[in-house]
């Protein structure tokens, strides 16, 4: 998907005013397509596409943001694959649960700018609360504030502020889970080593507190290394030495739709021209899973499979079919963005702060903007490309 949309080329376009200080869904968007030309500036983009709503234009930016191999290592992939003989998957939700039901800590990562990641592990939720975690610690969760009792808003944290990212939080208050904010606000010297091992003698002192504890952790991508990279020493690894608890880590950047690095991506996209994946499967062999890409830092390596388009946005926004796909017709001739808000939350909680259900500036063939809702009550708000609101509704969905 390399077009953009007409609503991409206008937020492109859009001519920023420096003086404004408010910060939103669109602001970003208006910054960030200014300077598209290093990878970093690529992700960060891919990564406010997809809290805008727009995760497939995000997935194209994310695979774009890497630097070419050698030659060799595309042919590296391509040997490999053309030698492998047949794929043996299983279903990696059944899996996981299976050994879950045995394990005190289990550690996902994901890549921020792969929202298919989170749709998945927010499908895995009240699986894991029925085995027993009350624990969860999510690594977007501000240290500054107390996550247990701040209602779900902007102030949870920066990542937060995507719409899937609050589902999860939602869900998690929802089943009764304690969650567990990231690293310690008392941090001077904010380094990887520092932050990583802090947060992981937090968790081990959960046990200490807690003997019965069991842990379910969502951290981001090579955190939850089992095994030091460099002079990186991750906060799984630092975790499993201090405590004597060999976490269950499962991977899931790398065998998607973008990886999180350019052979995986070649890899992923190459995988699934021979072998389609129809659900978020294993590799096995001789009925042990293993890792295609040969990574030995995580217990579990995840396959997903490739994102389509649903009403031209990601059919993972369905969370496993618990959203509805929901018709928004246009009301103003001046609308680009539609938001979606709980209405309980919009009684306590101004917009500025409020983190909407869903939201997209797309529209569909048919004209309309399509959202994917649960059941319950909205306030449908209706914005401009200024982001300056036009008018709101209230909405049901049955």
């Amino acid at each position: 998907m390399s077009q953009l949309s007409p609503a991409a080329i206008k937020l492109k376009q859009y001519q920023t005013d420096s003086n404004s200080l408010e910060q939103h869904y669109l602001k970003f968007l208006y910054e960030d397509f200014k300077s598209i030309t290093t990878g970093a500036e690529k992700y960060r983009l891919a990564q406010h596409l997809a809290f805008a709503g727009d995760q497939l234009l995000a997935e194209y930016y994310l695979k774009n943001s890497y630097d070419s191999m050698l030659a060799e290592g595309y042919k590296d992939v391509r040997r490999y694959l053309d030698t492998m003989g047949k794929l043996q998957l299983q279903d990696a939700r059944s899996w996981i649960l299976n050994r879950a039901a045995s394990e005190k800590i289990v550690l996902f990562n994901e890549n921020s700018a792969q929202l298919q990641q989170r749709a998945f592990f927010y499908s895995l939720l009240e699986d894991f609360y029925k085995l027993g975690y009350r624990y969860l610690s999510l690594y977007w969760l501000s240290p500054m504030v107390n996550p247990i009792t701040r209602p779900v808003d902007k102030y949870l944290g920066y990542q937060v502020a995507d719409p899937l990212a609050a589902e999860i939080v939602r869900q998690a208050k929802n089943l009764g889970f304690t969650l567990i904010s990231y690293g310690d606000s008392t941090i001077t010297k904010r380094t990887a080593n520092v932050q990583d091992a802090v947060h992981a003698s937090k968790l081990a002192a959960l046990f200490q507190q807690d003997t019965s504890a069991r842990v379910l952790v969502l951290d981001e991508q090579a955190h939850i290394s089992e095994k030091p990279i460099g002079d990186f020493t991750p906060m799984a690894t630092v975790f499993y030495r201090i405590s004597g608890i060999n976490p269950f880590t499962i991977d899931q950047t790398e065998l998607c739709g973008g990886s999180s690095f350019e052979y995986g991506r070649y890899f992923y996209d190459e995988l699934i021209k021979r072998a389609p994946i129809e659900e978020v499967s294993i590799a096995v062999r001789n009925k042990l899973p293993v890792s295609l890409l040969e990574n030995d830092q995580y217990d579990l390596q995840l396959i997903f499979p490739a994102t389509k388009a649903v009403r031209n946005r990601a059919d993972y926004l369905s969370l496993s079919g618990n959203r509805k796909e929901t018709a928004i017709q246009p009301s103003h001739r001046e609308l680009f963005l539609v938001q979606a808000y709980y209405e309980e939350e919009t009684r306590k909680i101004p917009y500025t702060n409020l983190i909407p259900a869903d939201q997209t500036y797309l529209t569909d063939r048919d004209g309309y903007y399509w959202l994917f809702l649960k059941p319950g009550k909205y306030k449908m708000v209706y914005r401009d490309i200024h982001y300056n609101i036009l008018s709101e509704k209230d909405w049901k969905v049955d």
